[in-house]
């Protein structure tokens, strides 16, 4: 049914491939469907307002803001994939289910490319909330028209009419902002918590630092666990089990598994399951200084093949007519390819 060979005793891998970008597959988790429909089905009006509030305009409201929240939590997660592919690791697939994304990445076993890689994801909302504020302040005119206030991701700071396509540009804004604080926060697995423990790598190892970074997420997860009960938020009670499962079992391998460097343990991915670090590939940089070297090379090995054409025109007309027969920029040429191979003999 899911299409794929991962072993269907994890329900993390339930999930269907809906597409496949960059030589990156996209796979949708089954759960993240149903609970898109069950609260879709939550927000249709029901009672007295069934007859005042248009159910089309409820559903265009719930489908586009669903629609939105996928197009940004894919993007956040091609942010990692191609922060990886930037340091030499490898990324093969993303996947979107009811608590955000998980990309498959296995960067090089070193904290700035662990770094590099977890920043880039986080890089992407910051650039699609600058790129909505310069759009919704020219649209408004109103520097408070943008909801800086990080409380109230989606609420501007100053009282103002939005339309219909402003209060849209808005709720991409206002998801963007709120998938950016939730990451940085510094509780492992989020992003925060990861470029937390790239940072403690270089000064306290592999080992200790993802202990560290995981008890932190643990204690996290327990305090948003007990916020999640008195704000009565399912939502952010998935997340806090969620994330200490995940600090858990991070820790379990922690003490088992050997590390490359320094007696730790293997690099895993980003978000996802663990595998091997691959063999280091060239970065993007690296890549183009390469590609230069051999596009100079190219030319300096066409540049010699037309100068030893057209030494050999020049010998021939020599043999024809002799060498007064030669017009000075010929002459030139023969010196120069003269000079050349006396330089190369000895």
């Amino acid at each position: 049914m899911f299409g794929t060979d991962k072993p269907m005793d994890n329900p993390i891998n339930w999930s269907f491939k809906v597409g496949r970008l960059f030589d990156i597959d996209i796979r949708v988790h089954i759960l993240f469907v149903l609970c898109a429909v069950f609260l879709i089905a939550m927000e249709l009006p029901k009672g007295e307002t069934a007859s005042s509030v248009p159910i089309s305009t409820v559903l265009l409201h719930a489908l586009g803001s669903y629609a939105i929240l996928f197009g940004i939590v894919l993007l956040h997660e091609f942010g990692h994939c191609f922060g990886c592919r930037q340091v030499g690791g490898e990324a093969r697939e993303i996947l979107i289910w009811p608590l955000g994304g998980l990309a498959s990445v296995a960067p090089p076993h070193n904290p700035s490319a662990h770094m590099v890689t977890t920043v880039a994801g986080p890089m992407v909302n910051v650039l699609i909330c600058g790129l909505c504020s310069l759009a919704i302040v020219a649209w408004t005119g109103q520097l408070g028209a943008v909801p800086w206030n990080p409380l109230h991701p989606f609420t501007p700071v100053s009282p103002v009419l939005l339309s219909e396509g402003q209060w849209w540009l808005l709720q991409v804004y206002g998801l963007s902002y709120f998938i950016l604080l939730i990451n940085l926060l510094p509780v492992f697995p989020f992003d925060g918590g990861r470029i937390l423990q790239a940072w403690l790598w270089p000064r306290k190892g592999y080992r200790a630092s993802m202990e560290l970074a995981t008890g932190i997420g643990m204690g996290g997860a327990i305090v948003i666990g007990l916020a999640s009960i008195f704000q009565a938020e399912s939502l952010l009670l998935m997340i806090a089990v969620f994330g200490y499962i995940t600090c858990w079992q991070t820790r379990r391998m922690a003490k088992y598994q050997e590390d490359f460097s320094d007696g730790g343990f293997s690099s895993h991915g980003d978000f996802s399951d663990s595998w091997d670090a691959p063999e280091r590939k060239p970065g993007y940089f690296e890549r183009r200084r390469m590609r230069k070297a051999s596009e100079q090379a190219e030319r300096e090995r066409n540049r010699l093949a037309s100068v030893e054409h057209e030494v050999e025109r020049i010998l021939s007309k020599v043999s024809a007519s002799g060498l007064a027969s030669l017009s000075p920029p010929e002459r030139r040429v023969l010196e120069e390819e003269t000079k050349r191979q006396q330089s190369i003999n000895s």
